[in-house]
């Protein structure tokens, strides 16, 4: 969204019909600069919402309202399944061919608890169309073939086929997704809490699935569910970007052609309000040597008011964020000073994806003892709340943030367009108004007349929604070393009884059907088939690259980018601080210091006082370490990076703020510190089972490259050792600690190690310049470091860290050249073809894992297998060796190199929002990656052969594939049952 919005007038009017469509109603929202046009097709009944704009990245979605009348999980298998196929496109996995090739810059699927929505986007017209068709297809003419239920959802199997005498067993994609879900507190907590506070209507279930509860789905129930709800009487359609209108309509008339109007009875029924609290306990899994003590999760939850509520809504989001969203929150403040528990609950926040909202609250490092006095807690201070009110500042600061979020262009993992989806979603799918949460200026204007007009209109909203609403509920989920273990034993008895009960010829035909789905996994698709997707050609695809607008100065004599870029007036300032030289034993202390800089006092404010003031002033103030090798390989860099972001209107004081942080910084307050240190550490801890897979390359990585080995080191288990490790420490070592953060602080911010990147437009840049100038005015010169200690060896371990999880995460890593190697352009296509060929076919398809997929990352060094909730180990681990072999001595054909080739253009052409192009230019500069590097890198990947490709992985794999290292995450039992099986042994170790 570089350009300018040309203010032209609407192509279509309100009350006019256009191929079938009547709109509905056109609005421009000046201040995202979209126009949007909601409409309505005449024949079925499908609603469309366009909103147009000047971005390239078009959006697509479909969705259905989808409520779930049991916990079988059947929205989410069908999800799924019917990206399979359908009779026009008779393939087994569409969706898999069309993420390897296209130029799509999302392709998905997601499974809420009462919608499912499928979305797509590209930035090339033709690709688009391409995508929208093949979903529109898959989505209401699926095939729904047995085998996709199976596969997808659930199906019997005898651990060894060969073997009648094996345990039987339950297997499907699904289900290892949910198990490996269930495994996670995080999960476990919030699914409680849904239960409890809707027990009479569709969240009462898991629309994802329980694994206790799945394979009771039959495939009827399943054909069934899709009769019930995929029809476009059902359907909401979401489309963004630059194309036009009209061109949509046309192409969604084509799509709905023979279609009807039929009855869909799919309204989710609100919830009737509970007359008095409900108080709940439950378990969840903790690693065997870990001590149960303050493991504890407290949690209360509010049902609220619906979403089509706007009004209410608002205020709702509003005061709840002032409740709990910063520092300064009153609510968060009084939990956390109580020391009843070390941090806030991690579902803590307001959660707005039910027809009515959800608050929650509570603590996560306490004991059960606590949990009334926590109770209490709660009502006590907001109760305090109610009767004084909000500091003014305080509700100044949370407005401006409201304010800000709904002007950023914002595109992380997730299109921009798909945010705007999400925000649509929220009143649209109970029949409310789809635009009233898009526009935000009079959504603010309104609030600030409401407020002025009513002083005490948020404690109003406290009192009704929190203190006098009796619809809630109050949680306790306790640790249990034996929680997993208890599954795994009703598991494995339930299994035993039933292969008890079955007859000789029944194990058999559950054997066969099992063989069966095995040799329909691996058939390859009939030529036909495969021929019958749209496809993009090589000729299609663009030699040309896209270019980060940057200008190379000093400012105040240190290197600075300047990127002159459309940024819907927001500023960007990032300060990379060099801390390649810091001795290695404080190294692991620099994420600390981070995370305190920013969340502590300065300047003599304490932390609250810092907390109103970035509120008020900044979009957002954050630090985080990264590190990477140079573009030939032959040096590497180290960065600590700090990072604002503000509206034009408050540039000066939010730099202002930063300054004060890195120049006149509070480290003192050991109660704070120590509240920190316990955040951080829970926060690493619960990010583990959710995405153990990065964890599991993180190990295995870290004896490859130095980058690696910080990533490790910083974010990975040797962060959480550490961290558990002071969070325990006496008022003595604190101390220590301090004096080592100070130490640390005075060598790392300092002007010689900055470099600066600066991303507005040309009105944002004069004043950022201006403000940046005064802040390196107050840095000081540097101090020299003392003969930094030396890096430890590298040395390669193969690991097996026990988790408690009922599915493992089994990581490979090699050593790789970087950027400007000639072989980084094979890797990356190899890459591409392993993640969406071999590995997904094996380890996710055949191997019923939810994920398989490879990574090169020529910044790092890095070229890993990786697999995600996956029910084995060494056999994946197998796999992997195939894959190699595969990889060295198969020539690819031309259609899947091809295929491979279109998919890595399209992740490199992945489009960025305002903020993340200045930081890619930035990480670009220090690994010396230029246009002419990256054009040549293009130019060899659009020309590649598959000869080529073969000889160089085979040379590439000869070289390096004894310097492969293995780390597994998974449960104790599984990590000792697959070293049986292992030729080179795992060396056992707990998390902790």
């Amino acid at each position: 969204m570089d350009k300018e919005n040309n203010g032209s007038p609407p192509s279509l009017m309100a009350g006019e019909t256009r191929h079938g469509f009547k709109v509905l109603r056109v609005e421009k929202i000046a201040e995202l600069r979209i126009t949007a046009f909601e409409m309505e097709h005449l024949q079925t009944g499908a609603k469309v919402l366009h909103l147009h704009s000047d971005d390239r990245e078009n959006l697509y979605a479909i969705g259905f309202r989808t409520p779930p009348t049991d916990s079988t999980g059947v929205p989410h298998i069908l999800e799924h399944s019917v990206l399979a196929g359908s009779e026009k496109y008779p393939l087994k996995d569409a969706f898999n061919e069309l993420h390897k090739s296209t130029l799509q810059t999302f392709i998905n699927a997601f499974t809420y608890p009462d919608k499912t929505i499928y979305p797509v986007a590209s930035q090339e017209r033709t690709d688009f169309f391409n995508l929208a068709r093949v979903y529109t297809d898959l989505v209401l003419r699926p095939r729904l073939l047995r085998e996709s239920f199976y596969q997808e959802g659930h199906h019997l199997e005898l651990a060894d086929p060969e073997n009648p005498e094996s345990d039987l067993i339950i297997s499907g994609i699904v289900y290892n997704e949910m198990k490996g879900a269930y495994s996670a507190p995080d999960t476990l907590m919030f699914k409680t809490l849904q239960e409890n506070l809707f027990p009479d209507n569709a969240y009462a279930y898991d629309s994802g699935g329980d694994p206790e509860t799945i394979p009771q789905l039959t495939y009827e129930q399943f054909q069934a569910f899709h009769r019930a709800y995929y029809s476009p009487s059902n359907a909401r359609i979401f489309l963004y970007g630059d194309i036009p209108t009209a061109d949509h309509l046309q192409f969604l008339a084509e799509m709905l052609s023979g279609f009807e109007r039929t009855d869909v009875k799919s309204s989710i029924a609100s919830q009737k309000m509970l007359k008095a609290p409900i108080y709940t306990k439950g378990t969840y899994p903790l690693g065997k040597e870990e001590t149960s003590d303050h493991k504890t999760t407290v949690n209360c939850a509010w049902m609220l008011a619906e979403n089509t509520a706007v009004k209410t809504a608002l205020l709702l989001q509003i005061a709840c964020s002032m409740l709990v969203g910063t520092a300064a929150g009153p609510l968060r403040k009084a939990l956390i000073d109580s020391h009843l528990g070390e941090d806030l609950s991690p579902v803590t926040g307001l959660e707005a994806d039910f027809k009515q909202m959800v608050f929650a609250v509570g603590l996560r490092g306490t004991d059960p003892d606590l949990a009334s006095r926590i109770e209490a807690l709660i009502f006590q201070t907001l109760q305090t709340i109610y009767e004084e009110g909000f500091d003014r500042e305080l509700i100044e600061g949370t407005i401006h943030q409201v304010e800000f979020h709904g002007k950023e262009i914002s595109r992380t993992s997730l299109p921009y367009g798909i945010i705007l989806m999400s925000s649509a979603y929220h009143t649209w799918l109970y029949d409310g108004d789809p635009l009233v949460g898009l526009n935000f200026p009079l959504a603010i204007r309104h609030v600030r007349e409401q407020w002025a007009e009513n002083p005490a209109i948020f404690q109003e909203v406290i009192k009704e929604w929190l203190l006098d609403n009796q619809h809630r509920v109050f949680s306790i989920l306790e640790p249990s070393t034996t929680h997993l273990e208890s599954k795994e034993r009703a598991y494995r008895e339930k299994m035993a009884r039933l292969k008890a009960s079955l007859s000789p010829q029944e194990l058999e035909k559950v054997r066969m059907e099992a063989l069966a789905l095995h040799r329909f996994q691996a058939e390859p698709d009939t030529p036909e088939a495969a021929a019958s997707l749209p496809k993009l050609k090589l000729g299609d695809l663009s030699r040309q690259i896209d270019t980060i607008p940057t200008e190379k100065t000093l400012l105040q004599q240190l290197p600075a980018l300047k990127h002159e870029i459309f940024t819907n007036g927001i500023a960007y300032l990032d300060l990379a601080f060099d801390t390649g030289d810091i001795p290695e034993d404080l190294q692991v202390y620099l994420p600390l210091l981070g995370k305190l800089s920013i969340n502590m006092g300065a300047a003599g404010l304490d932390y609250e006082a810092m907390a109103k003031r970035i509120a008020l002033k900044a979009g957002g103030m954050s630090c985080h370490l990264t590190a990477g090798n140079s573009a030939d390989g032959n040096r590497n860099w180290q960065k600590m990076i700090f990072q604002v972001k503000a509206l034009y209107r408050n540039i000066e004081e939010a730099v202002k703020i930063l300054s004060d942080i890195l120049t006149a910084g509070d480290l003192s307050q050991q109660e704070r510190m120590t509240d920190l240190i316990a955040e951080r550490k829970n926060s690493l801890h619960a990010s583990i089972v959710p995405s153990a897979h990065i964890f599991a390359k993180r190990a295995a990585a870290a004896s490859l490259s130095l980058p690696a080995y910080r990533d490790e080191q910083w974010q990975g288990r040797t962060q959480l050792r550490f961290l558990t490790r002071i969070s325990g420490a006496n008022h003595e070592n604190n101390k220590d600690l301090l004096e080592k953060l100070l130490r640390l602080r005075s060598m790392v911010f300092s002007r010689e190690r900055l470099v600066l990147n600066l991303t507005a437009d040309q009105e944002g840049l004069a004043a950022l310049s201006q403000a940046t100038a005064a802040l390196l005015e107050q840095l000081p010169h540097r101090e020299e470091c003392s003969h930094p200690a030396a890096i430890p060896p590298l040395a390669p371990q193969h690991l097996g860290i026990a988790i408690p999880t009922q599915v493992s995460y089994v990581a490979q890593a090699w050593k790789a050249p970087g950027y400007g190697d000639p072989l980084a352009a094979p890797l990356l296509v190899a890459s591409k073809l392993l993640s969406n060929g071999y590995l997904y076919k094996h380890i996710r398809v055949k191997g019923g894992a939810y994920g398989g997929m490879c990574q090169y990352d020529p910044l790092s060094g890095l070229f890993a297998f990786l697999s995600y909730r996956d029910p084995h180990i060494a056999e994946t681990l197998k796999v992997y060796r195939d894959a190699q072999v595969s990889l060295a001595r198969e020539r690819p054909s031309r259609e899947e190199l091809e295929k491979a080739i279109i998919g890595t253009i399209g992740g490199l052409d992945r489009p960025m929002d305002p903020a993340t192009k200045g930081y890619t230019a930035l990480i670009r500069h220090f690994s010396g990656i230029e246009d002419n590097l990256r054009f040549n890198l293009r130019v060899k990947i659009l020309d590649m052969d598959e000869e080529s490709l073969r000889r160089d992985m085979s040379d590439f794999l000869a070289k390096t594939v004894a310097s492969a290292v293995v780390a597994v995450y998974g449960e104790e039992t599984r990590l000792q049952t697959a070293n049986a099986e292992l030729a080179e042994k795992l060396k056992l170790e707990p998390l902790i």
